[in-house]
This record gives C-alpha cells, structure tokens and sequence, in this order.
C-alpha cells in the first residue's frame, strides 16, 4: 500500500480502537455503578430485615413473660385447689369454679413473620452476619420446638381435663358460665352428688389424681417458657447491636 493510504488505515485503527476501548471503560463503568447500587440496596433491605427480625423478638419476649407469668400463677391455683379439695366441709361449685380458672389453657402464638419470609423468598442469603444469621437460624429451630412441646403439653391436659365419665355427675353445670346458661330449672334436673365432700368417692380420688397430674403439667410449661426467656436474650442483644431505630 502507498504511505500515505498506510498513515490513513494506520490512524483509523488507533481512533477505533480507541473506540472500543471508550465504550469497554464505559460499559465497566456502568457495571460497577450498577453493583454499587445493588449492593447499596441489598445493605438497606439486610438492615431493615434486621430491624424487623428485633421486632418479632421483642414482641416474643413479651410474650413469653406474660405467659411465664401466667401459668406460674396457675400453678398457685392448682395448688391452692388441692388444699381447697382437702379441706372439708366444701363447696363442688366453688371447687369447679378455681378449677376451670386454674385449667384454662392459652395457646402461645410466636411471632415469626420475618424469619419466615426471609426463608421462604429465598432471601436469607442478604444477611451477610454469619454469625447472627446461624444463631438465628438456632434460635428458630429451638423455638419451633419449644412450641410443639408446648402443644403437646397442652394437648394432655385437655385430654385428662374431660377425663370423667358423666360429666353431670361431676358436676359441671356448676361452673358459673354453666350455671346461667342452663337456668335453675334444667339444673334441678341433673344430679347433685356432693363428691368433694367424700374422698372415697371415685370422682374425688380422680379429681384429686388429675389435679397432681395438672400440676406436674404446668410446671413442664413453665420451664419451657424459662428456656425461651433465656434463649432469645443473646439474638436479642446481637441484633439490637445493628442500631435499630
């Protein structure tokens, strides 16, 4: 080729790769930009999820104290309902009535809406504390079957709780709920044995039976609420160490 057309084609690559170059700094550019901005995004939606994982635990430690709170003093209730039984002459509907008081069982209902989320939307991976994210992802598994333990616990003393076979005989008509529902005249029809009275009678001996099962029962609950109490301080104090506001 002439010198002159060699200078030409020569200068035409140097200006197009120049080009390329421009566009390929450009393009990088762009990507970096893009993963600032993504990265920038991931660490407010990791904070936020922080924020709102601190929430559920607050409220569920709140919870768990009432509850603790709660079946302690139902504990007292049956306790006091054993003496009460034992202590003749007494009233079947008053022993009834401490007895449904002292028996109701409430359903605990943690707060896991986050976690679950984060889980389920495959998001756990923005938590980039790894060793929060495991002790949460430990905690959670304690709570899951802290909570299953609970219902099985329940679910036995409900079983024990209707345990008897003629309820009438028992005497639940005279539990005050009871009471006013049917009126004075259907309850003089149902029978009207006065067992807390007698503690050879087989309905005495198993009240009093199912009472000392109760109780054994509610003190079962109770440590599995301490155990809870102790096992959300430390995620409790790691995540309140992200500056939730």
């Amino acid at each position: 080729l002439p010198v002159t057309k060699t200078g030409k084609t020569s200068r035409y690559l140097k200006y197009a790769m120049g080009e390329i170059i421009l566009v390929v700094i450009g393009i990088l550019i762009a990507l970096q930009i893009n993963n600032w901005n993504e990265d920038r995004k991931n660490k407010i939606t990791e904070a936020n999820y922080y924020c709102r994982i601190l929430d559920d635990f607050l409220l569920n430690e709140k919870l768990v104290n009432e509850n603790y709170e709660l079946i302690s003093n139902k504990i007292k209730l049956t306790k006091r309902l054993i003496l009460d039984l034992n202590t003749i002459p007494n009233n079947r509907s008053d022993i009834l009535n401490k007895f449904v008081i002292a028996l109701r069982q409430d359903v605990f209902v943690p707060s896991t809406i986050t976690f679950e989320d984060l889980t389920s939307s495959g998001q756990l991976k923005l938590l980039r504390d790894i060793p929060l994210k495991n002790r949460l992802i430990k905690h959670n598994t304690f709570l899951n079957n802290a909570v299953n333990l609970l219902e099985e616990n329940r679910n036995e003393i409900i079983k024990r709780y209707f345990d008897f076979d003629l309820t009438t005989e028992l005497g639940y008509q005279d539990v005050d709920y009871m009471r006013q529902e049917l009126g004075h005249e259907l309850i003089s029809f149902l029978p009207k044995i006065n067992w807390t009275n007698d503690p050879t009678n087989p309905y005495f001996v198993k009240f009093q039976d199912n009472l000392v099962f109760f109780l054994g029962m509610q003190m079962r609950q109770r440590q599995y609420y301490l155990n809870l109490k102790q096992e959300l301080q430390e995620p409790i104090k790691l995540l309140k160490a992200k500056n939730c506001e």
